[in-house]
């Protein structure tokens, strides 16, 4: 008997009062759970948007206040990059401009065979750098060749040896012979090879139906 996950305040009991003939008086106990819950709804509190609140709040200078400041703020964003980006590119061009140094007459020689003699190096040392260039790309390439032309030769001979252990004839010559089963060699094998086996019918009579007989034929004979 279930309780329905209800507390038994009045059990039933054996006897005279057993059934509908017992008689009892209304009881002065309840469930916790037969108690009126969420009477009240719960109001809003000061500072939580109550009606007052709202009624002296002006909604739409907030929203202009707010639609200023987000304005304002993207403009600040805006210069602040465009300002950035001007910086690098004066920065850039001081680095890219050459600024030309007050020098004596006296120098102008000397300094122009010096920037010869320099030129001279670099244009060597560019012919040296073109050369090893050059030497390292013709490496690179032989040595990619000659790896590609391993693999090739690896995958070919891969490729006869399971050739070779594919074929029967070449591997195993002596294994020509028929594997015998496990049963071969079996005394009791194919006993029911030459009986001749019923087709089952369906007969509406337990008396003449194939079963009844074949009872019948095994226990009452």
């Amino acid at each position: 008997m279930t309780t329905a996950a209800r507390p038994t305040w009045a059990p039933a009991k054996g006897g005279n009062e057993q059934g509908g003939a017992r008689i009892f008086g209304p009881s002065q106990k309840y469930s916790s759970r037969d108690i009126a819950a969420h009477t009240t709804l719960k109001p809003r509190r000061e500072g939580q948007d109550t009606q007052d609140e709202l009624q002296r709040r002006n909604l739409r200078d907030e929203l202009e206040d707010r639609e200023r400041k987000h304005f304002s703020s993207k403009e600040d964003r805006e210069r602040r990059k465009g300002g950035q980006l001007l910086l690098e590119g004066s920065r850039r061009e001081l680095e890219d401009r050459i600024v030309p140094r007050s020098v004596d007459a006296d120098d102008v020689d000397a300094e122009s065979e010096d920037s010869d003699d320099e030129d001279d190096d670099d244009g060597d040392d560019e012919e040296a750098l073109l050369a090893e260039l050059e030497r390292l790309r013709k490496e690179k390439a032989e040595q990619k060749e000659r790896e590609e032309r391993q693999r090739q030769e690896e995958e070919l001979q891969a490729k006869e040896e399971q050739l070779l252990r594919g074929n029967p004839l070449i591997n195993n010559p002596t294994s020509f012979s028929v594997k015998r089963r496990w049963d071969d060699d079996v005394v009791f094998k194919n006993q029911a090879r030459g009986e001749t086996k019923l087709a089952k019918r369906f007969i509406n009579d337990t008396i003449r139906s194939d079963f009844h007989r074949k009872f019948l034929h095994k226990y009452m004979k």
